[in-house]
Parts: C-alpha cells; sequence; structure tokens
C-alpha cells in the first residue's frame, strides 16, 4: 500500500509540474507574441530601425531566458526553429531591411503559436 502511495504522489507531482509550465509557457508565448506584433513589427515598419533593434535585442534576451527551462518539456527540433528564426530576424533589422525582417517577424510569430498547440495534451496530439 505504502508504494501505491508513493506511485501517485509521483505522478501528481509530475502532472502536477507539467500543468504549471503549460499554463505558465502559454502566458509567456503569448506575451512574446503581442511583444512582437504590437512593438517590433510596428516599429520595422516604421522605420524606426533605432527602436527596432533595441527592441528585439530585449525579446532575444527574453526568448533565450525562456528557452533554458522550455528546453526540458518541449519539442527541441521547434524551439531550435525558432532560435534561427531569431538569429535572421536580428540580422534582418540591423541590415534595416524592413521586407525580410517583417517576414521573419510574422514568421516566429507562427512557429512560437505553433509550440504550445504542438504540446498541448488533447486528443489530436494523443493519437
Amino acid at each position: 500500500m505504502k508504494n501505491v502511495i508513493v506511485s501517485v504522489c509521483a505522478v501528481a507531482l509530475l502532472i502536477g509540474g507539467w500543468l504549471v509550465f503549460a499554463h505558465y509557457s502559454q502566458e509567456k508565448i503569448d506575451s512574446f507574441n503581442q511583444f512582437i506584433n504590437d512593438d517590433i513589427i510596428t516599429a520595422v515598419e516604421a522605420s524606426d530601425w533605432q527602436n527596432s533593434n533595441k527592441k528585439m535585442k530585449k525579446l532575444n534576451k527574453d526568448w533565450h531566458k525562456y528557452k533554458k527551462v522550455a528546453i526540458f518539456f518541449l519539442d527541441t527540433q521547434t524551439i531550435n526553429e525558432i532560435d534561427y528564426s531569431m538569429a535572421k530576424s536580428v540580422k534582418y533589422v540591423k541590415a534595416e531591411d524592413v521586407s525580410n525582417s517583417s517576414g521573419e517577424l510574422n514568421a516566429m510569430v507562427e512557429q512560437l503559436a505553433f509550440l504550445c498547440t504542438n504540446d498541448e495534451v488533447n486528443w489530436g496530439n494523443i493519437f
């Protein structure tokens, strides 16, 4: 009986940890997407390169901080694709290239949305 209780507690701890991370992750991804759409893309399309560059540095720093935790829970390949997209976006903004910057930033928004959707616990992802 003692083993059953320990096993149930261990499973509950794992599921609870996953649910806490899932909530944290969804909030973080939503904030990244909102920041990209409302702040960075707006600044890029207005050709405000100094502000765009500053905001890209902040996004890059925040992404790498989040990635240190997310790598334990989420698909590594998708995280790597977002890293590539982030690196390209930073360079396009530094090069002051409106079309490539805004295109890559919009692609990153979709990749970030896919990151959470792909790892949700639902019937479509289970079967």
